[in-house]
């Protein structure tokens, strides 16, 4: 299977009921131009990067997302592509600037279910196998960053930011346009960036047309579901961030719905 999307990935893809912006500046396939046989970094931000992927019900086509990278614009967008098992008939379906992503078969493989931000944020979608008929499912009022449909697909398992730190501005509304950050607890910190949110695991119905009445499984937890370096579906575990603690513990949970 990894050699059958590998070759798929390098093949030529047909473009078939692609859903196109108009955007002229487009981030799509680029020329891979390899100059007196050296490796340049150029070449490497040339090649797609193949995503997720997901092998349809009956096994005989898998669908997967391909990312393309524009350096002068500093910015990547994906699409999806879909293909037989064996690598043959590999067709691009998307052609957007919404970074389509997280593609999965739903529906008994009648239907791709993926994440795309074409509504202004990252909301769940459905399509058909060649493209059409894109039909938003959620209409959440956060970003949602990954999910997973139960069996019998009528629930669905998301993830989103929830604010485990009031701003400079919540504390002190006089300072509305402070920007300093007041730090009194460790964990404030991941790398580059200050942790001001942290990921939540929400539990939603899912009739066949849409998501409704989502629930915080970890309401008023200041831990963290699915953790850094996250996967690419939700996991089962969380890091809760203990006051005056070097590193933080680890614990897994089950949750009944």
């Amino acid at each position: 299977m990894a050699t059958s999307l590998l070759l798929g990935a390098c093949n030529p893809a047909t473009d078939v009921n692609v859903k196109e912006t108009g955007d002229k500046n487009l981030i799509g396939k680029s020329d891979i131009r390899i100059k007196d046989g050296r490796m340049t970094p150029e070449a490497l931000w040339a090649m797609g990067r193949i995503g997720g992927m997901n092998v349809s019900p009956d096994g005989k086509r898998v669908v997967y997302t391909v990312a393309y990278y524009s350096v002068p614009e500093n910015k990547s967008n994906r699409e999806v592509f879909v293909m037989n098992a064996d690598g043959s008939d590999n067709k691009q379906i998307t052609k957007t600037g919404f970074a389509e992503n997280e593609a999965v078969w739903i529906k008994g493989g009648t239907k791709i279910a993926f994440l795309c931000n074409e509504s202004g944020s990252s909301q769940l979608w459905e399509m058909n196998p060649d493209g059409t008929d894109r039909k938003r499912l959620s209409d959440y009022d956060k970003d949602i960053e990954g999910f997973a449909f139960s069996p019998d697909e009528k629930k669905v398992l998301f993830i989103s930011q929830v604010k485990t730190v009031n701003s400079t501005a919540d504390k002190y509304p006089d300072l509305d346009k402070a920007t300093g950050v007041i730090i009194t607890d460790l964990m404030y910190k991941h790398w580059d960036e200050w942790v001001t949110t942290v990921p939540h695991p929400f539990v939603a119905d899912f009739d066949g047309e849409s998501i409704s009445n989502p629930v915080d499984v970890m309401e008023g937890e200041l831990f963290e579901s699915p953790m850094k370096p996250r996967t690419r579906l939700p996991i089962p575990a969380a890091k809760r961030r203990v006051k005056n603690m070097r590193s933080p513990r680890i614990r897994i949970f089950m949750y009944m719905i």
